[in-house]
């Protein structure tokens, strides 16, 4: 993805000035995201939340969506019954790692796109966390991240080596057979620098049958020299996941650990190397680029009460780079950022399906598609008016531009008849203004649009006459779907009313056309994907921080969301007669109206720090049920504690999850009940884990 560095959150100031003329900050780039460093935050016409190392590290995560959890407007749900493959939603937007979602967030690690070429899902499991320096969560369509973002983009810088070497070896364990175990080596040599990372984790789990190990192995290698900044990372990932799923409601008031389809599972293999670099062209002008070959090989094995156990073998290999031009100028006097860049991603997949029984196994589809993504972009940033309300005012017009390229070759390896060639383009514009008061206080407005083309798992499975048993691929028919389109109009504000305490608060819409949607017939186990018209997100997202003093941090935010439909459509559900009439206005499923989270640290020494968090989710309706018309998934409210302590090299933590041992679900559908008489239709529920403790130790030198 493009090079250019985002600015951090709490960097709200203007730039200093000489002479009357602002002088742009130099640009000083740790890893390629799209947002420039040379764009100071109150210049930027949405809505970033950043994250630190410390913050990152500090509440204990297994997987992304753990760390972002906190911040506003952001929910998971546990649809696959296991705590590395979570669902994350924002704005009514999902990044996940079940295909068959309305896919609209995209995820870069160290500015190269993780969002899967299959149907743009994300793969938690395989983000290096452990490893990431940095995360900067953009919301709404972005011109600078393209295809995909519709809801957000979210961003990730790995660590690299910093002048004073670390060695650090830990270990940690807890509730339900956790272990944890990581070494690490970084350190400078100049002009060179490395990090090294392995890490292993196993857990048995809370549900039964649902045991996970996680193997990985991360290496990054830079070189600061005659103003070249590059860097050079491979990374390597081996896991096995069980995956418990939902349980029938009736099963679930027995025993919440039962596991209903015990033996479903998910096995990916990852190498990826990516290569970033940054070079100053004179004073004003910066070039950054990168390249990455990613090679993913997948097994995800489903069993079915109904019909034949399936297994899906997934290998792709994708490649491509970007090159990014920055250059900061004046027109006439006022200061000036103009962005261009341009990127290009080759994909090949290869899917193949097969129907297992206890005699062997059977081949039923083998699928292949060369997938080309070309992405062209421009951005300026122009202040129009200083000083237009006061010393250190300012009014900042943004303006800009993308072409995406997508075009999707499938074909039938099998010697059925081809899916064809698909290809999708489209301009989307960004218009922004930025009106700041003063230091402390400024007013954003923006105007912005995003796509999606169909993925290749939803060309291949795109009507009834198309359906995909257990989200496999299947054969495209004609006419192709339609790309989904964006179009996102926000207005925020960015305040510090006091030194101590930082205030956010955007209020946005974002009308979506040609949503698409994962459709499942009654009496099928199968699905197919199509448009369903026009929808809508909106809502408002209130953040507060505060740092009173050097021993107490405090956080409180609040997020209002609806999704709904905007036009009346049919839609398959599993509950009887197996079609659902949605009226307009409708919301869609598993998207709360209402989040609240809170959380305070306190330090009553240096080397100590007791922490405690939570949240609050209202209810949601299951999905098939976007008609509306059932009970809700309640709810509910979840606390969690930690105590860390750093004594000379060694540092200890204990984390509890789930304090007050609260029962709750957090994911709900409908399904036929295979174990009863006559396989009714029932609620089907995953829970969360109960109260469960983490502790480790680690030492470092």
């Amino acid at each position: 993805m493009a090079a250019g560095q985002a600015p951090a959150a709490e960097s709200a100031d203007q730039p200093p000035r000489e002479d009357g003329v602002l002088q742009l900050p130099p640009i000083q780039v740790v890893a390629p995201t799209p947002l420039p460093e040379a764009v100071p935050r109150s210049w930027i016409p949405g809505a970033v939340d950043v994250l630190h190392g410390a913050g990152i590290g500090s509440s204990r995560p297994l997987v992304l969506p753990d760390v972002l959890e906190r911040l506003p407007g952001i929910t998971l749900q546990n649809e696959q019954g296991n705590p590395l493959q979570p669902n994350l939603t924002i704005r009514g937007f999902v990044a996940s790692p079940v295909t068959g979602l309305p896919q609209g967030v995209s995820v870069f690690l160290d500015g190269v796109r993780i969002n899967e070429p299959t149907v743009e899902e994300v793969n938690f499991d395989l983000i290096p966390l452990e490893s990431v320096d940095r995360i900067e969560v953009i919301r709404g369509p972005s011109v600078l991240f393209g295809r995909n973002t519709l809801g957000a983009a979210i961003s990730l810088t790995t660590r690299r080596g910093e002048e004073r070497r670390e060695i650090a070896t830990g270990i940690s364990g807890g509730s339900f057979g956790h272990v944890d175990t990581r070494f690490l080596l970084s350190g400078e040599r100049r002009p060179l620098d490395y990090y090294v990372s392995l890490t292993g984790s196993y857990e048995d789990g809370y549900r039964d049958a649902t045991e996970s190990r996680v193997a990985r192995a991360f290496a990054k290698v830079g070189v600061r020299a005659g103003g070249l900044d590059a860097t050079v990372s491979y990374q390597y990932s081996n896991d096995r996941i069980k995956q418990a799923g939902s349980l029938p409601q009736s099963e679930l008031r027995i025993d919440r650990r039962a596991n209903f389809t015990a033996g479903d599972f998910f096995a990916p293999e990852l190498n990826m190397a990516i290569v970033n670099a940054k070079y100053p062209l004179g004073e004003t002008v910066t070039l950054e680029g990168n390249g990455f070959v990613r090679a993913l090989s997948s097994e995800q094995f489903n069993a079915n009460l109904v019909t034949v156990n399936s297994r899906l073998l997934n290998s792709t290999l994708s490649a491509g780079g970007s090159l990014q031009a920055s250059a900061r100028s004046t027109i006439a006097g006022r200061s000036n950022v103009t962005i261009l860049g341009v990127e290009y991603v080759n994909s090949q997949i290869t899917s193949r399906t097969f129907e297992a029984e206890s005699g062997g196994q059977s081949l039923q589809a083998d699928v292949s598609d060369n997938q080309n993504a070309v992405g062209v972009y421009a951005q300026n940033t122009l202040e129009l008016v200083r000083d237009i309300a006061g010393p250190q005012s300012s009014l900042v017009l943004t303006t800009a531009a993308r072409w995406d390229y997508v075009s999707q070759d499938i074909s039938d390896l099998l010697g059925g008849p081809s899916a064809g060639t698909h290809s999708y383009d489209r301009v989307n514009p960004r218009v922004g203004l930025n009106l700041n008061l003063s230091e402390r206080v400024g007013f954003y407005f923006s105007y912005s649009q995003g796509y999606r083309a169909p993925a290749f798992l939803e060309l291949t499975c795109a009507g009834p006459g198309a359906v995909c048993p257990g989200l496999q691929v299947g054969v495209a028919p004609d006419p192709p779907l339609k790309a989904v389109t964006a179009t996102n109009y926000e207005i925020g504000m960015q305040a510090r009313p006091l030194p101590w305490l930082d205030v956010d608060v955007s209020v946005y819409r974002t009308d979506v056309s040609n949503d698409i949607f994962s459709v499942s017939p009654t009496g099928t186990t199968g699905v197919f994907f199509r448009n369903i018209g026009q929808t809508r997100r909106q809502g408002v997202e209130v953040a507060l921080k505060g740092r009173m003093n050097s021993k107490l941090d405090t956080y409180l935010n609040y997020a209002y969301t609806t999704a709904t439909f905007q036009e009346s459509v049919e839609l398959a559900t599993p509950l009887p007669p197996g079609v659902e009439s949605v009226p307009s206005g409708s919301s869609f499923a598993l998207v709360p109206a209402h989040r609240i989270n809170a959380g305070v640290a306190y330090r009553p020494w240096p080397w100590l720090t007791f922490s405690l968090g939570g949240r609050y989710i209202s209810s949601q309706f299951l999905r098939g049920d976007e008609a509306n018309r059932q009970p809700k998934l309640p709810s509910y409210s979840a606390l969690d504690g930690s105590v860390t302590g750093r004594w000379h090299g060694f540092e200890g933590f204990v984390r509890v999850n789930n304090l007050l041992d609260n029962r709750y679900e957090t994911f709900g559908t409908f399904a036929p009940n295979a174990r009863m008489p006559g396989a009714p239709v029932e609620r089907f529920l995953s829970p969360a884990s109960p109260i469960n403790v983490l502790a480790g130790l680690q030492y470092r030198y």
